[in-house]
């Protein structure tokens, strides 16, 4: 009897590994199809794209890189040196158009964070009340300057734009005075609002278009050799975000103390901006007939063509 028992113990175990992995097709206990196996690199820039992937610092096998501004994406995009980058999406587009990226579009992740502000002593209830005004605007030939024109000339408003490099240079100005009415973003709108105290009126560019604004894109560079480890990646991203967007306050909380930008901000900046954001992560391949609508309508800033249906990731 206890040869019997043996032999059945020995056909059990053999039938029912413990703790195997998911090489070579194996159930894997232990998750390890959520394992970053090689090393990847993605560049991201500051502001709400970091934002969207904060809770993935720290993370083994992912370096996450922050550069500032335009010229840092198109760094990025340019210089082959990074697995992913995430960057507005009318310039990766425009580089690619013009074989300066082999960069292909994965995903969006931010959709229309584009605003106009003015002191609530002014008045602002419509885009038409800007006729005749002066507007200080930031990112010059960048998404929120391609559809602040383009939402000026659809509704047949003049006015005079300036420009400064980043949102973060229009506070200064905006606050001692200097101009009335600026082109703005969250998380600088709620960082007035909270921290400066400022009373202010605010309008949404995203509601005087039909086509959606996608803003920041999550790009692949085509040449990188750890493939399995860049889609882990892009899962890992994909659920973070909607992480961030189911419990956003839980959300913060994880992120606030993990890089200084983060803090600077503070939690109450954060939660609240968070879901003005219009964070969101887009498949751009299920997405791609909507996509076409909005380059179609930047059409003269992107190289005056579609990319190709390799563009897509």
């Amino acid at each position: 009897m206890k040869k019997q028992f043996l032999i059945l113990l020995l056909v059990l175990v053999l039938l029912f590994p413990v703790g195997c992995n998911k090489e070579n097709g194996n159930t894997n206990v232990g998750g390890n199809e959520d394992v970053i196996k090689e090393k990847v690199s993605l560049a991201v820039p500051q502001g709400n794209p970091f934002i969207a992937v904060g809770n993935l610092l720290g993370t083994e096998n992912l370096s996450i890189d922050v550069f500032n501004g335009g010229e840092g994406a198109k760094v990025a995009l340019t210089g082959n040196k990074y697995d992913l980058v995430v960057a507005p999406l009318n310039l990766g587009t425009l580089l690619y158009n013009n074989s300066k990226s082999q960069y292909k579009l994965e995903a969006i992740v931010s959709l229309g964070n584009t605003y106009i502000i003015s002191k609530s002593d002014k008045t602002l209830i419509n885009i038409t009340d800007l006729e005749g005004k002066t507007i200080l605007a930031h990112s010059q030939g960048g998404t929120p300057d391609i559809i602040l024109k383009y939402v000026l000339e659809a509704n047949n408003v003049n006015c005079t734009i300036e420009y400064v490099v980043g949102v973060s240079d229009v506070v200064p100005l905006f606050m001692q005075g200097q101009y009335d009415y600026a082109l703005a973003a969250e998380p600088v709108i709620t960082n007035l609002l909270v921290k400066k105290g400022v009373s202010l009126n605010v309008i949404n560019l995203q509601n005087y278009m039909e086509e959606t604004i996608y803003q920041a894109a999550l790009f692949v560079n085509p040449n990188s050799t750890n493939k399995e480890s860049i889609d882990v990646v892009i899962k890992k991203i994909k659920e973070n975000i909607e992480s961030m967007n189911k419990n956003t306050d839980k959300y913060v909380d994880e992120i606030v103390n993990k890089d200084v930008y983060f803090s600077d901000l503070g939690a109450q900046i954060l939660k609240i901006s968070i879901p003005n954001s219009s964070l969101e992560f887009v498949d751009a391949e299920s997405n791609k007939t909507t996509i076409e609508q909005y380059l179609t309508l930047i059409l003269p800033l992107i190289g005056k063509k579609l990319p190709d249906e390799a563009f897509y990731n």
